[in-house]
């Protein structure tokens, strides 16, 4: 038996009776690819106003909620899963479905796909007034929380980096202990976007901000998207080595992405350049410690923080 067409699977796909979505897992809020026309009526929202939001977003439980903690798990995995989630509507009704989610094998790396089939068409939730304020509460934290967070990898923005910045920089000359600031270029993303587009370079820059999210984990560590493809790291207590420790493990998780630039100058594959320095004693502030930690990358040596060019 041949293999179904494309336009046959995706005629089955808008087809089907229940609602069905693909969604992105390598995205930090699980990003919707697609739904077909039975979760678009279920949900009441249209296509392109879903498309490329979180669906996290919609979810009618706090961040900390067990069904979150229990989706979040269950999709780094490549096991099938079902649970039961709020969802809300775009009337501003509460329902709860009956979820069932299913790994996609798909040939790009960048990309986590998953089919979550909600199986029973929802049913209205009893106590949906409570319901209803804590999702409108969760959506105004998110409201409040967006010029916090670049919309592109999920860090912090410059904005708030620089104040959080300032703070740490009080802090550490209160208190005597040191403070380092890391710089991480990309530098031939320029390329990459050129080969590959606007989404793919935006979904490198994820995925190398989830992986200075996974490294910088304590609750003072700041990551930030400084500006384009700079992107930018500080922490207390660290000692200048351990800091360069730290700068030569996240681009050692870049380099571990393989991500394919064919097109590269210097080398065949995505990778970052690091930097750091440590904030002086005295009356440094937030330009001064900048400054330095750029004129730190600009002389970072190539061959010590680059995978070597593939020629041929």
């Amino acid at each position: 038996m041949g293999s179904l067409s494309r336009e046959l699977l995706e005629e089955i796909f808008e087809l089907t009776a229940d609602g069905l979505l693909i969604v992105d897992a390598a995205d930090p809020e699980i990003m919707i690819v697609r739904a077909n026309a039975a979760w678009l009526e279920m949900t009441g929202f249209a296509q392109d106003e879903i498309e490329g939001s979180s669906w996290l977003a919609q979810a009618a439980v706090e961040d900390e909620a067990p069904e979150l903690v229990q989706l979040r798990q269950s999709l780094v995995g490549d096991e099938p899963v079902e649970l039961n989630l709020p969802y809300l509507r775009r009337d501003g009704e509460i329902r709860v479905a009956r979820l069932y989610l299913k790994p996609l094998k798909h040939a790009r790396r960048e990309q986590r796909l998953w089919l979550v089939r909600h199986a029973a068409r929802g049913q209205a939730i009893g106590d949906s007034a409570e319901l209803l304020k804590r999702a409108l509460s969760r959506a105004r934290h998110k409201l409040t929380s967006v010029d916090r967070t670049d919309a592109v990898t999920g860090l912090m923005s410059r904005s708030h980096f620089e104040l959080m910045l300032n703070r740490e920089i009080a802090i550490a000359r209160r208190e005597g202990t040191g403070l380092s600031l890391m710089l991480f270029a990309v530098p031939e993303l320029d390329i990459y976007r050129q080969t590959f587009g606007d989404n793919a370079a935006d979904s490198c820059l994820r995925m190398i901000g989830a992986q200075m999210s996974g490294t910088f984990r304590r609750a003072s560590d700041l990551c930030a998207r400084f500006d384009g493809a700079l992107l930018a790291a500080a922490i207390r207590g660290q000692s200048e080595a351990e800091a360069r420790q730290l700068v030569g493990l996240v681009e050692g998780k870049a380099r571990n992405l393989g991500l394919h630039n064919p097109r590269g100058r210097v080398a065949r594959m995505i990778f970052l350049r690091g930097a750091c320095v440590l904030a002086e004693a005295g009356n440094e502030d937030f330009d001064g410690l900048i400054a330095r930690g750029l004129d730190a990358l600009d002389h970072a040596g190539e061959a010590e923080s680059r995978p070597a060019a593939v020629t041929g």
